[in-house]
């Protein structure tokens, strides 16, 4: 469910301040009808969708994407990130724990993990040049929705 809340986010970031309905969204993604109303409800809770309740209600995006984390988006589907069940975050139970040779440098690679997912935004999942990589980057975290492509002289 992760990746399809990162790809409705996707959808909505295109349509920033734009109010979405469930359909709005299934017709953009091609994501199933339940799944999506599934992933808005939950977006909203997690506060990274504003919900407008009544007949002419649906969502919509107020949040910047240079604002919102994947780590955030993934926290909020899968709960914190465990790479093994020897960390902390995985219940910090290993049967083999006693016998490992390496389980005390999982929380490294833990660290470095969540540590990319906390820098990485949607509006670098949206396919903006990372910081400091070909230009600078448009910071206002609204989308443009991109124009006509031309091909050939």
């Amino acid at each position: 469910m992760t990746d399809y809340a990162v790809m409705v986010m996707g959808h909505m970031a295109h349509r920033h301040g734009e109010l979405q309905t469930t359909s709005d969204v299934v017709l953009s993604t091609g994501l199933p009808v339940p799944t999506v109303g599934k992933l808005l409800h939950r977006l909203a809770e997690l506060e990274l969708l504003m919900a407008i309740r009544g007949r002419n209600g649906g969502y919509r995006m107020d949040r910047l994407t240079t604002d919102i984390s994947v780590a955030e988006i993934i926290a909020g589907f899968e709960g914190p990130v465990a790479l093994t069940d020897c960390l902390p975050a995985g219940g910090g139970l290993c049967d083999f724990e006693d016998r490992c040779q390496v389980g005390g440098r999982w929380t490294t690679v833990a660290e470095a993990v969540q540590r990319v997912l906390d820098d990485l935004t949607l509006a670098d999942m949206l396919g903006r040049a990372p910081r400091g990589v070909g230009g600078p980057v448009d910071t206002s975290g609204r989308v443009p929705i991109p124009g006509p492509i031309g091909f050939g002289p």
